[in-house]
C-alpha cells in the first residue's frame, strides 16, 4: 500500500522533492503524492503544480492525520516554526531519502528531512529533524547537525563538527574536524571554515572569517 504524502511548499524546492518522489516510485512505488499545501496568495483551486494540484493552505493537513507530509519550504525558520507547529499538533513528517543516497548504520535521521541523490552520511551521526542535505553532501563520522538546517551541493563536514540549528551552509564548503558552527550561522559557498563559528554570524573566505556587512 502506497502512503500518501504532501508537500507544504510549492515553490522550487517542492518541485524538487516532487521529483525526487516521482524516481523513487519508478524504482519501487511507494509514494502516493496527493500534491502541494502553500498558504501563498498566488495559488486558487484547480491549479496544477508540475502535474499535481494545489490542495488548499497548510491546515489542510490537520483534518487528514492518515496523511504524511514534509516541509519543502527554503527559509529554516519559516520551516522550523511550521513544522513544530504540525508535529506538536500530530502530523507525522516523513524523511524522503533520494535515490543514490547513502547513510551508515547507527546514525540517526529525525523527522521531515530531505537527502537528495549522492548524499553521504557516515556513522554515528545525529542528524535533527528537517534538515535538508543537498546532492553530494558528504557528512562525516559522528557529526551532528541541528534542527532545520540547510547543507548545500559538494559540501564536505569533516567528523565531530557539531552543526547548530537552522545553520545555512552553502555548496563547495569544507569544515574542518571538530568544528562547531552556532545556532543560525551562515556559511557562504566555497568557503573552507578552520575556526569555530559563531551564533548568528556569517563567514566567507579560505580561511573563512565574519562578514559583518553580509549579517541581517
Amino acid at each position: 500500500m502506497l502512503k500518501r504524502i504532501v508537500l507544504i511548499g510549492a515553490g522550487g524546492f517542492g518541485r524538487e522533492v516532487a521529483s525526487i518522489i516521482e524516481v523513487l516510485n519508478s524504482i519501487r512505488p511507494t509514494y502516493e503524492l496527493l500534491g502541494f499545501l502553500d498558504d501563498g496568495t498566488g495559488y486558487k483551486e484547480g491549479m496544477m503544480i508540475n502535474g499535481y494540484p494545489w490542495i488548499g493552505k497548510k491546515e489542510w493537513i490537520l483534518t487528514h492525520k492518515d496523511v504524511v507530509c514534509n516541509c519543502t519550504i527554503g527559509n529554516p525558520a519559516v520551516k522550523g516554526k511550521i513544522q513544530r507547529e504540525l508535529m506538536a499538533q500530530g502530523v507525522q513528517f516523513e524523511t524522503i531519502t533520494a535515490y543514490g543516497s547513502f547513510v551508515c548504520p547507527y546514525t540517526r535521521l529525525g523527522a521531515g528531512c530531505v537527502l537528495y541523490g549522492g548524499v553521504s552520511v557516515s556513522v554515528n551521526c545525529t542528524i535533527g529533524d528537517g534538515v535538508v542535505l543537498n546532492q553530494m553532501a558528504n557528512i562525516g563520522h559522528d557529526v551532528s547537525v541541528g534542527d532545520y538546517t540547510t547543507i548545500m551541493p559538494m559540501t564536505g563536514i569533516s567528523g565531530d563538527c557539531k552543526i547548530g540549528t537552522e545553520v545555512r551552509i552553502g555548496g563547495h564548503v569544507f569544515i574542518l574536524p571538530g568544528k562547531k558552527i552556532g545556532d543560525r550561522a551562515t556559511v557562504a559557498a566555497g568557503s573552507v571554515v578552520f575556526s569555530n563559528v559563531k551564533a548568528g554570524t556569517t563567514v566567507l573566505g579560505n580561511p573563512a572569517k565574519r562578514m559583518h556587512m553580509l549579517e541581517n
